[in-house]
């Protein structure tokens, strides 16, 4: 099993997500982002488009409206206008 770290994703009406997970994948403003665990701590611009959550070996995708993540060693933060799984 991949070393795990926690993924919460805040929309202003809800917490969309909330667990722990292998990877994260999404695009900021500088180009698209990989996330494990133990990831260097940054901040960085979120644009609308698509964020995989890889969680038991398996993909799952949401659409996002853009916002900000926040990434430190066991936890990344994501805050966004809305999101949906698709």
């Amino acid at each position: 099993m991949a070393s795990e770290f926690s993924l919460e994703v805040v929309t202003p009406d809800k917490i969309f997500y909330h667990d722990n997970v292998e990877m994260v994948i999404t695009r900021t403003t500088e180009g698209d982002r990989g996330i494990l665990r133990n990831h260097r701590p940054f901040v960085a611009g979120l644009v609308e488009g698509i964020l995989r959550v890889k969680k038991n070996g398996d993909f799952k995708e949401a659409k996002i409206s853009g916002g900000f993540i926040t990434v430190d060693k066991e936890k990344a933060t994501i805050l966004t206008e809305s999101a949906e799984w698709i």
